[in-house]
């Protein structure tokens, strides 16, 4: 399967011009059937704390339509009204039908923005099969926790997806523990990351595409654009089974 990367630079908060950005340059993409598409944390308005302007009701059918059109999966990081009325920074998995596989909450929000003041946190990692690809979505901040990545690896996790809004500040170190994640769960990982602005924050950008083994397969500058890779996912379950570290794992270690 080809993953995409589709770094972005949204105007703050003005969902309707992100969202003809996007179309553009996914239009310019032009991917091919089935591909799969990553975009960045709450890609429609950027890194906002006013949830409620960020939570657009009309978000998963322009989504869903869009992955329709196009006939691929696609991944994009929205707010999300929940069942219980709280808010969500998710990660949200549509098929190349247009149909939701299954969206992903933020499990550890950045506590330093007063983000678990404006979204309600996340039970933990979610796994979907998407073509026959064990697919684990996380967002940004989570990228500092391993103990989550691992439990979605005992869940067969075989390719992460993050989409973030990581700041320029910390670029080198974002790169860095993507290596680690990929190397600790034997698994492809997909990093996209927003560029440009905000009114407290700087972004660079940076998105790329690691392997199983920590090999970096790409890296994109500062601009927007898109980052493209072939995931051969019978490569990486081969090399699992003959050098399969996550069946030494002891969960006893990793807490319920």
């Amino acid at each position: 399967m080809r993953f995409h990367a589709v770094q972005t630079n949204p105007i703050w908060e003005q969902p309707i011009e992100n969202r003809a950005a996007i179309a553009q340059t996914i239009a310019v993409l032009a991917p091919e059937r089935d591909d799969f598409l990553v975009l960045p944390e709450l890609c429609e308005t950027g890194f906002t704390m006013n949830s409620a302007l960020a939570a657009n009701d009309d978000s998963v059918a322009w989504w869903s339509n869009l992955a329709l059109i196009h006939r691929v999966w696609l991944q994009c990081g929205i707010a999300r009204r929940q069942a219980n009325g709280e808010i969500a920074n998710t990660a949200t998995i549509f098929d190349p039908s247009g149909n939701e596989v299954g969206h992903y909450c933020k499990t550890f929000l950045f506590t330093q923005s007063g983000e678990q003041h404006a979204y309600c946190r996340g039970s933990g990692p979610k796994v979907f099969d998407c073509g026959g690809i064990r697919i684990a979505p996380m967002i940004c901040y989570d990228l500092r926790f391993p103990e989550l990545w691992r439990h979605a690896g005992l869940e067969g996790a075989e390719v992460f997806t993050l989409g973030a809004c990581w700041p320029a500040a910390r670029l080198a170190q974002k790169h860095s523990l993507i290596t680690a994640r990929a190397l600790e769960n034997q698994a492809w990982v997909v990093a996209v990351n927003r560029t440009g602005d905000e009114p407290k924050t700087s972004y660079a950008g940076g998105s790329t595409i690691v392997d199983f083994v920590g090999i970096t397969h790409g890296v994109c500058g500062n601009e927007v654009g898109t980052l493209t890779h072939s995931i051969d996912i019978d490569a990486l379950r081969t090399f699992r089974e003959s050098s399969n570290t996550l069946s030494d794992i002891q969960p006893r270690f990793l807490g319920r």
